[in-house]
């Protein structure tokens, strides 16, 4: 979703054989190149899915976007083991036929705090 006065927020999934370490280089080349974008990134190898938040503080503050609360909407799905606060939070689970119903409800939740 995009908030005219507060940024965007994307989710996506990298192809198979990504990994936790792939995921975060990726987000900091996309803090640098759009610093007011949150993002949920997902990876998948094998049957282990990775998964990074990122949430600028503007969007944190302005509109009530939170990492932690960001992962908490698909990371059960996936018995996934997460961490983080507001700003940053990652985690990984299993169950990489459940990655398109989990980019699903990760969407959701942002569309909803987007408005």
């Amino acid at each position: 979703g995009i908030n005219a006065e507060y940024g965007e927020a994307v989710v996506s999934t990298q192809s198979t054989g990504g990994t936790s370490k792939g995921i975060s280089e990726g987000l900091k080349t996309m803090r640098k190149k759009a610093p007011e974008t949150a993002a949920v990134i997902m990876a998948v190898n094998d049957d282990d899915v990775f998964f990074h938040c990122l949430v600028p503080k503007k969007l944190s503050s302005g509109v009530g976007l939170r990492a932690d609360e960001w992962l908490a909407t698909f990371s059960g799905m996936l018995g996934a083991k997460c961490g983080g606060k507001d700003l940053y939070a990652q985690g990984s689970g299993k169950g990489a036929a459940q990655v398109d119903k989990a980019l699903n409800l990760a969407k959701q939740y942002a569309d909803s705090k987007m408005k």
